[in-house]
C-alpha cells in the first residue's frame, strides 16, 4: 500500500472476496493514508461478481451490459490471475476495463519457462507434482503452471496488442517463476 500513496492517485478500488480480511485491509488503508481513497469491493474479480460491485460505487452505469467501456487508469494483480476460474476470459474482462493509455500491473505465478535457457526440467515437474498433491486445495486454487505473460499478451493481440510490455522474469529456475511486468493498452 505504500506504493498508493502517489498524489495523482484518487481512487482506489480493490476487489477481495475473501471477507475476513477486508478489516486488516482497512486498517492498513487507513495506517498508510489511504483510507479515505480505498474501497474494497466484496467480490472476485470474476466480471458477473465484479460488475455488479462497479455498478454498486457508480464506476459501470449497468452492470447486465455486454460491453463494457474502460474506467481505470491502472489495474494492478498480485497473484491474482493464477486462480481466477476462468483465466483468458478474465485477463480479457480486465483488459475491458482499461481506459486507452491505461496500465496493467502484473505480478502473477507462472509455469516454469522449461524450454528456455533459464528454465527447469526439474522446477516444472515439481509444479505439477505439487499441483497434484493438492497445491490448488491448500493455496487457495493458485495455479503454478498457468502461461500468464502469454495469456495477457494474447488478450490484447485480438485488439491490437499492447502500446508497450515490460516484463521481468524471477526465479525462472525454480517451480515458484512469477513474473512481474506493465503493460499498456494502445490508445492512450
Amino acid at each position: 500500500m505504500p506504493l498508493l500513496k502517489a498524489p495523482g492517485i484518487k481512487a482506489i478500488y480493490g476487489a477481495e472476496p475473501c471477507v475476513g480480511l477486508h478489516a486488516e485491509l482497512r486498517k492498513r488503508a487507513f495506517d498508510e493514508g489511504l483510507g479515505d481513497k480505498y474501497t474494497i469491493l466484496p467480490c472476485s474479480v470474476v466480471k458477473k461478481e465484479l460488475d455488479k460491485e462497479l455498478e454498486k460505487v457508480g464506476l459501470l452505469e449497468d452492470s447486465s451490459a455486454v460491453e463494457r467501456k474502460g474506467v481505470f487508469d491502472t489495474i494492478i494483480t498480485v497473484r491474482v490471475l493464477c486462480s481466477v476460474p476462468e483465466f483468458e476470459k478474465t485477463v480479457e474482462e480486465l483488459y475491458t476495463l482499461l481506459k486507452p493509455g491505461g496500465k496493467m500491473l502484473v505480478v502473477e505465478h507462472v509455469v516454469n519457462p522449461w524450454r528456455t535457457p533459464k528454465g527447469s526440467i526439474l522446477a516444472r515437474v515439481m509444479q505439477g507434482v505439487y499441483h497434484f498433491l493438492g497445491w490448488r486445495w491448500v493455496m487457495g486454487d493458485c495455479c503454478l503452471n498457468r502461461d500468464t505473460e502469454g495469456v495477457v499478451k494474447g488478450v490484447a493481440d485480438r485488439d491490437g496488442g499492447w502500446e508497450s510490455a515490460d516484463v521481468d522474469r524471477w526465479f525462472e529456475t525454480t517451480c515458484m517463476a512469477y513474473i512481474a511486468g506493465v503493460f499498456v493498452k494502445k490508445g492512450g
